[in-house]
């Protein structure tokens, strides 16, 4: 059986609503629905990519839109200033199977 894919299916499809901070023609940045600190941002791309081992993962103009996205989700919610964690997966046991990264602060919560 498939693990669902619940980022790219209901985030992007506007099943799940979601409050987005940050959006370009590649990518989407948006709060956590269940977040485990203060700030809690998600970026994904808008294509399946399964991971950030995928070889679509390469892609420049994707990773630039991703880079650009934590920067200003970072800039806008002034995490710039108090310092964040950038986390991304790797496809791990239990991990929905796409490349997303989470940005979360301020600082760097205990037990991220």
């Amino acid at each position: 059986m498939a693990r669902r894919d619940w980022y790219c299916e209901d985030v992007l499809s506007g099943k799940l609503a979601v409050d987005r901070v940050w959006e370009d023609e590649r990518v989407l940045a948006f709060r956590h629905p269940n977040p485990k600190a203060e700030i809690h941002v998600v970026v994904i791309p808008k294509a399946h990519v399964a991971s950030i081992l995928d070889p679509l993962a390469l892609d420049g103009e994707l990773l630039r839109s991703m880079v650009r996205a934590v920067q200003s989700v970072a800039q806008d919610l002034e995490l710039d200033r108090r310092g964040f964690l950038v986390r991304t997966n790797v496809a791990a046991p239990g991990v929905t199977p796409h490349m997303h990264w989470h940005v979360v602060g301020p600082g760097i919560p205990e037990g991220i």
